[in-house]
């Protein structure tokens, strides 16, 4: 693994994009870009925002925009004024990039190269983790895709502003973005069943932008950008294993639940009381998501769940701890999420 590094020995480092083209080599940083120059005979300069950047693997530096997004944005003659990069897509990729990277401002983060996210190490002062991170939407070109009731969709075909593109055989789905939930490292699931992407979403040819614009998608949009911040840069990581293994009180048998299956699923607690659906499955914890005009978002491990009966997953914990322990605005670091783990009530750790 390359070494964090500090962004005066990036100065003559050479840069990637992310679909792995040549971007140059630095000649200038400041705190607000890197300048790049690319050619000998006809040079081209790229100004590029440091919150685009996203590590460096020991021979390249790695930028998150592909070549052609870089050229359109980014090559100009004159330096830019700073005041031009404060966009909203900018401004949230940089508090997206801060949260994770806390040093990022004055490291560059170990990057795992090869056109990969950042590795599972630490960077730059603070914790990583692929949970936190995603993986980059240009990588999912001719992944297995699922559907929510785990219904074979195909294979991605292309990646859109807007959707994916995903082929089976003659038929051509464009899912909306924001219905993709999640990858599991070898396939990715949607949150819509196979009906629902072949009614709305089947079509011999690409849809309009507008088609994007209704209320429904809209507010998907902004749920999923709550939860993951950092969603239009990469697609978030998911649970791979097979679902929940847990032992039944009743007959001691264990029961295997497949995790798509409690998507959209009631959470219970100790005292029974509903405290919201299961929006989202990570490796280590469930998303749970209350209410609809005030929303609150609980990011419970795994390790506290003690029963599933078909429609509800129960939880060792009562609803008075709940938003205390539980509520928060990001997904949690790893290593809180190791002490909550520990919180778990002693009876269940020694099942």
């Amino acid at each position: 693994m390359a070494d964090i590094i500090s962004w005066d020995k990036a100065i003559d480092k050479k840069v990637k994009s992310s679909d792995n083209k040549d971007l140059g080599k630095i000649e200038i940083i400041t705190k607000d870009y890197i300048q790049t120059k690319e050619g000998v005979v006809s040079k081209n300069n790229y100004y590029i925002p440091k919150y685009y950047l996203q590590g460096y693997d020991g021979d390249h530096l790695w930028v998150s925009l592909t070549k052609d997004e870089v050229k359109t944005r980014f090559e100009r003659r004159d330096p830019p004024d700073p005041s031009e990069f404060e966009t909203p897509e900018y401004n949230q990729r940089k508090a997206a990039v801060t949260q994770q990277y806390p040093g990022f401002a004055n490291n560059i983060p170990t990057y795992s190269g090869g056109g990969s996210f950042p590795s599972s190490g630490t960077a730059a002062g603070g914790a990583t983790s692929q949970d936190m991170v995603g993986l980059p939407w240009e990588q999912v070109i001719d992944k297995k895709v699922k559907s929510s009731d785990n219904q074979d969709m195909g294979k991605v075909e292309s990646i859109s502003t807007y959707y994916t593109e995903v082929k089976d055989g003659r038929n051509h789905y464009y899912i909306p973005k924001h219905y993709v939930q999640g990858f599991d490292g070898e396939k990715l699931h949607t949150s819509l069943t196979k009906e629902e992407i072949k009614e709305k979403y089947e079509r011999d040819s690409p849809p309009s932008e507008s088609e994007f614009k209704t209320q429904e998608y809209e507010e998907q949009m902004r749920k999923v950008e709550t939860t993951y911040p950092q969603f239009r840069y990469g697609v978030p990581f998911m649970a791979k294993e097979s679902g929940v293994a847990l032992k039944s009180e009743s007959s001691g048998e264990t029961l295997s639940i497949p995790w798509e299956e409690v998507i959209h699923k009631h959470v219970r607690t100790t005292d029974n009381i509903d405290i919201g659906d299961v929006e989202i499955v990570g490796n280590e914890f469930i998303v749970v998501r209350e209410g609809d005009v005030k929303i609150h978002h609980y990011y419970i491990p795994k390790s506290y769940i003690t029963n599933y009966d078909g429609s509800s997953l129960w939880i060792d914990a009562p609803s008075g701890l709940v938003s205390a322990k539980f509520e928060r605005e990001s997904e949690p670091t790893p290593e809180e999420l190791k002490k909550m783990s520990e919180e778990v009530p002693k009876r269940k750790r020694e099942q």
